[in-house]
C-alpha cells in the first residue's frame, strides 16, 4: 500500500532555495506530477521504508532475545494444530 493511496490529513511545509524549487518544478513538469506528489513519493522511498525496516529489525531482535520454550518441530506443530482445533471447537 502506498501512502499516496491514502487520504492525506496532515500538512507539512518546507522552504526551498530558488534553484532547488526551479529544478524540482522542471522535473515535476517532465514527469507530469505535482510537486507535492514528488515530495511524498520521495519521503516514502528515501526515509519511511527504511524507518519501517528498522522497526521490523528491532522487533525481530527482541523476539529472538526472548527465552521462549522451544521443542522439536514435530512437537511444536502438534501443539499449534491442537490449539487451532480447540479454537474451532469453541
Amino acid at each position: 500500500m502506498t501512502q499516496t493511496s491514502l487520504k492525506h490529513s496532515k500538512r507539512v511545509q518546507t522552504m526551498l532555495t530558488a534553484p532547488q524549487f526551479d529544478l524540482l518544478s522542471k522535473h515535476a513538469t517532465q514527469v507530469n506530477k505535482p510537486i507535492s506528489v514528488l515530495v511524498r513519493e520521495t519521503i516514502e522511498e528515501m526515509l519511511l521504508k527504511e524507518l519501517r525496516q528498522q522497526r521490523k529489525r528491532r522487533a525481530l531482535e527482541w523476539m529472538t532475545a526472548q527465552e521462549l520454550p522451544v521443542d522439536d518441530w514435530e512437537v511444536m506443530e502438534r501443539q499449534v494444530e491442537s490449539r487451532w482445533e480447540e479454537c474451532w471447537d469453541e
